[in-house]
């Protein structure tokens, strides 16, 4: 059309200004359509994760489309494709207004927060979530434990296990370090065999060590995978997934009777280098597994390794060694297989301490409570809940990935009070009606 003039297109990516030109000719439109759709492919649409881990909505319902600050951190991504740079770029030089008020409101309020990108507000949520946990639970914690003569207490506990538990567990480790040792040998023998080998070798671990280095960085870490799972609905702060079946490596963190406790370090490490130890090799096969994403902690203390199989037959995962028949002994590994189930899961950064999971587990059931959510436990039981922790030792606090989760029931199935109710009724009492508060 012979007309020109100036426009705004709103897409994912923010406002695009536009002109329209007489010169223009088909093959030009054509030409600058496609580079601007195949920058829409090259890249997620902006429905991804957004700041708190959870998926951008369509409606906006959760999470805004992008601001000025997420346009700028794409931009200084260098994994950003060409052609999104230039549609970033613009919506930044667009966005002059937008900037000068949030850098004008920070100076003026003398905080950072309106100028934060969506990373530094992650690091700087991350930073007040571990002060936190380091003032409420984690000083004095170490403070009552050193104070406390209790023979129940976590520090007499430490000392009356460790000359039976250190000794199990390292005799496992040790067996996991020589088989390790022993596939290295093999390696080099192929390697001096073979030398074209060799440099093949040396760039998969020249990629493995830059790998963890990210993940030092990363609240997911790279190249592990973990149980296969369906994100069915979202909430403000929370998601609700649907878990297939899988298998897992299993021990516990606590005798029955026992009191457990997260911040009990002793036994947590005793119980994580044991199902180490086991996929690492220190199993009857002698067989190493893949190292998996999260370290599962059940309520009652027992602590899981979700376990890649490479076929549906449970019979090529390695058997445990053999360990003593005591009942729920700990550092004994076990494989256990775990029923689909469909969890409310909530996100949160830093140290998992008793204290932190209470009050994550006490905002999640608050929101689910305002949602109509109903979880999946019988009426005046204790919520049973799981810790998922995803992060490899060596990962920064602030940007570690933690989550509790919780059963809930899907849409549909909501439990009948009434049923629980005569259900807990002995057969040789007389009926009575249940009271008016549960009809």
């Amino acid at each position: 059309r012979e007309k020109t003039g100036t426009g705004t297109i709103f897409s994912g990516y923010g406002k695009i200004d536009v002109t329209l030109g007489v010169s223009e000719t088909n093959a030009d439109s054509t030409s600058s359509f496609s580079a601007f759709a195949e920058s829409l492919d090259e890249d997620e649409l902006p429905f991804g994760k957004g700041d708190n881990g959870s998926a951008m909505s369509t409606n906006g319902s959760v999470n805004e489309f992008n601001s000025w600050q997420q346009n700028l951190e794409s931009l200084l991504d260098p994994s950003t494709p060409v052609a999104k740079r230039q549609i970033l770029l613009n919506d930044l030089m667009s966005s002059n207004e937008d900037i000068r008020n949030d850098v004008l409101e920070a100076l003026s309020e003398r905080k950072i927060d309106p100028i934060l990108t969506p990373t530094g507000k992650k690091l700087q949520d991350g930073t007040r979530a571990v002060a936190r946990q380091i003032k409420n639970d984690i000083i004095p914690g170490l403070a009552s434990s050193l104070r406390s003569s209790d023979p129940g207490s976590i520090g007499s506990k430490v000392s009356e296990e460790l000359p039976t538990l250190f000794p199990k567990i390292g005799n496992r480790i040790l067996d996991a370090t020589l088989e390790q040792a022993r596939r290295q040998l093999t390696q080099l023998q192929e390697d001096l065999a073979d030398p074209r080998r060799i440099p093949e070798r040396i760039q998969k671990q020249t990629s493995d060590i830059a790998t963890e280095v990210r993940n030092a960085f990363s609240d997911t870490p790279e190249g592990l995978v973990g149980p296969s799972y369906k994100v069915v609905e979202r909430g403000i702060g929370y998601e609700i997934r649907e878990y297939e079946a899988y298998s897992a490596a299993a021990t516990s963190m606590a005798k029955i009777g026992e009191p457990y406790s997260l911040d009990d370090i002793t036994s947590g490490g005793a119980a994580f280098n044991a199902l180490a130890a086991y996929i690492f090799g220190a199993n009857e096969q002698k067989e190493s597994l893949d190292m998996t994403t999260p370290v599962s902690t059940t309520n009652d203390g027992e602590m899981r390794f979700y376990l890649k199989k490479d076929s549906s037959d449970d019979k090529n995962l390695p058997t445990p060694l053999a360990v003593e028949d005591s009942l729920n002994e700990k550092g004994a590994v076990k494989l256990i297989d775990v029923a689909p189930a469909r969890l409310a899961v909530a996100r949160f950064t830093g140290f998992v301490t008793d204290g932190e999971v209470a009050r994550q587990k006490d905002a999640l059931l608050n929101s689910l409570a305002i949602d109509e959510v109903e979880i999946d436990v019988p009426h005046g039981n204790v919520v049973p809940y799981l810790v998922f922790q995803y992060n490899p030792p060596y990962t920064i606090p602030i940007v570690r990935r933690n989550e509790v989760a919780i059963p809930v029931r899907a849409p549909g199935t909501t439990s009948d009070l009434k049923e629980e109710w005569s259900a807990e009724i002995s057969d040789d009492v007389k009926m009575i009606d249940p009271p008016s508060d549960v009809e």
